[in-house]
Formats: structure tokens, sequence, C-alpha cells
């Protein structure tokens, strides 16, 4: 198709391109070699990421565990919540049919799975079907695993934290390093001592994990090395007191039971950036008839919080304004069940092995 000109300023063509779907722009890369470096441009794959994860809030990837079930059986499904109504947008066939693969971490749209062996894993973009296989040089199940993305080189990185040494493998210089860490905690290794969930929590290019020893460790991959987080200042440490982290509308949250009251929770989140470090009150959840380990935050919808209840696998809606939880129309435990995983799902074109720049350069700006 011929490059003509259009009538349309660039920057129209652009705030019209941001608002579509991966799906769409790739077909649209095709129209002409300008549109193509539009969309090719590193600042707009993240700008895209942006307005995904502003519009798309409130959509999940739900992710079946394949260590259970078998990836023909039971494909990945993105699902929209809505008010009282769960929609099922798609339906997705897993890249790899012969192993039972399952999702470990997220970043920017990017999947990090492994294959069961703790050996083999794959980065995997659902929205553009894109994938790619790694190998670690030894199997480690016991070990934390999460995904960054340095600011200064956009360089995007897997961490696999074991034992006493970790591993971190670039995407752009398509090699593994490994490092021995340098902080001391209770007991030596990140992946011995996490206790929790030794899959990150991936917000703004680092990965947070909470340990069994009450503390938030996490990966700065500007000098790949483990930093402490400290929690919010009227955080009582207690032996038994669980909290947990988790990524909602771009920020971390840390969601605990009331100091003297185990029928409510309280949520936090996290000022902006990896060297941001002050804590603000997000809300306090009250009328919580589960305990902390059931109780799940998911997502927002509108004003309002999902939250899954572990133990019997359904999805409840908190209303802050009335204090209530609300039930979805629809039978939530079969939507999700104990063998899935409900992860955000974000539209994206972006992935870390390719290389997207442009052989014009532009000047752009990055949305804030």
């Amino acid at each position: 198709m011929a490059d003509n000109t259009s009538y349309l300023p660039p920057e129209i063509i652009e705030n019209i391109l941001l608002r579509l779907p991966a799906k769409s722009l790739l077909r649209f890369k095709l129209v002409s070699k300008s549109w193509n470096t539009v969309i090719a441009d590193p600042v707009f794959v993240q700008n895209h990421i942006r307005q995904s994860k502003h519009s798309n809030s409130d959509n999940l990837f739900i992710c079946y565990d394949h260590m259970i079930f078998s990836c023909s059986t039971y494909p990945f499904r993105v699902i929209k919540l809505g008010d009282k109504k769960i929609q099922t947008l798609q339906e997705i066939e897993f890249p790899y049919q012969y192993a039972r693969w399952h999702a470990l971490c997220f970043l920017d749209g990017v999947i990090l799975l492994t294959d069961g062996t703790y050996e083999r894993f794959a980065l995997w973009n659902p929205s553009t079907r894109t994938s790619e296989k790694l190998r670690h040089r030894y199997s480690c199940p016991y070990a934390a695993f999460g995904l960054c993305r340095d600011p200064a080189t956009d360089d995007f990185k897997v961490v696999i934290a074991d034992s006493d040494h970790y591993s971190v493998y670039s995407c752009k210089k398509k090699s593994w390093i490994m490092l021995k860490k340098e902080y001391e905690i209770k007991y030596t290794g990140l992946g011995v001592d996490i206790g929790y969930n030794n899959n990150g929590v991936c917000v703004d290019g680092a990965s947070y994990w909470v340990l069994s020893s009450a503390q938030i460790v996490y990966f700065d991959p500007r000098d790949d090395k483990f930093e402490f987080l400290h929690k919010p200042e009227n955080f009582v440490v207690d032996d038994n007191r669980r909290f947990y982290v988790i990524e909602m509308r771009g920020r971390l949250c840390m969601y605990y039971n009331g100091i003297d009251d185990e029928s409510t929770v309280q949520i936090w989140t996290k000022e902006k950036g990896i060297d941001g470090k002050s804590w603000n009150k997000l809300m306090t959840v009250e009328n919580v008839g589960m305990s902390i380990w059931e109780f799940q935050l998911i997502c927002f919808v509108g004003n309002k919080i999902v939250i899954r209840n572990r133990a019997f696998d359904i999805l409840l809606v908190y209303n802050p304004c009335e204090k209530r939880f609300e039930g979805f129309e629809e039978n939530t435990a079969e939507v999700f069940g104990s063998a899935s995983v409900p992860i955000p799902y974000i539209d994206s074109i972006f992935f870390p092995t390719e290389d997207p720049r442009p052989k014009t350069k532009r000047k752009r700006k990055c949305l804030q």
C-alpha cells in the first residue's frame, strides 16, 4: 500500500492507535511505513502499555495450573469483570502443547512460565502470541522468581534467587549471570525463606517478595541487587501477623488485618517508582468474614474492589461506600476453581527479545 500523507495530523493518528488492541496494531503495522515506524517506536509501545493498564484494569487473564490440567483441555481465558457480571472476551491457546507449563509472574503483558522442571522457562505475550524459551543451568524448584525492567537501559530481566546465589537473565544480552547475595536475613537464601509465595510481584520495573521473617525485599534491576523495603510506620510486627503484596493499578499494594480487629483489612499503596519508599493508606475493608489467608485482593472495578475467597474459590465485590460485600451473578467457582491463577491482563505489543526500534528516529514523549 502506498505511504500517502494522511489528512489527519500525526498526533491525532497516534492518539487513535494508542487506544487500539495489540491484535489490531500488529495488522496496522502493514498499512504503511510511517504507521510501522509509529507503532514500532519503543516510546509508543510503553505509552500503549500505560493506556492498556488504565483502560483495561478490570480485565483478568485466567491461567489454569497446567501442573494439574493439560493446556489443550483448559485454554487460557481473558475475562472482563463488570458490575456483578463476568464476560469472557477471548480464549487463547497455549504455544507449547506437550508439557505442563504454569505461570510464575508477569510484567507489562509478558508472563514468565515454567514447565515444572524449574530448569526450562519461557517468556510469553498472550496478546501477540509471541514466546521464547529459556533454559536455566540447573533445576531450582525452591527458588524465588521475578521479572524486572531496567528504566535506564530498558533491559528486561528474569531473576531467579536460589540459596546463596541468584541468576539474572538479560534479554538484551541473551545470557545469564550468577551473583552472590550480599544481604543478611534470618536464614540465608531468598528462595528457602520466602514462606508465602515465591513468585515476585512486578511493579515499576522491580520485583517484590514477602519474606516469612515479615520483611519485604525487592530486586533493583539498575544494579542487579536486592534491597529491603520499609513497611508502613504503624505496621506492628507480630510472629503470627501475615501480610501480602500485590500490584493494583500500577502500584504496589500491601494488605493485612487490622491491629485490634481481624474483621477488617487495611490496604496501603506505595509511592510510585522504585525509589519511592513512602506508603499511603488506601482504605479499610470492613465486615470481612474470612481469614487474611482466604482474603485475596484481585483488582478494582470502578471504585469497588474485587476479592477472591481462596477457601471457596469465589469472587466477591466490596463496596467501600456501603461497607459490604456483593456476589457476582455467575458461579465464579466454576470460572476460577482451585486450579486457576487470575492475573491482570495487559494488552501489549511488547516483547523483550524483539528490537522494536525504528530505523528513523523521532522525538517522542512518554505519557505519565
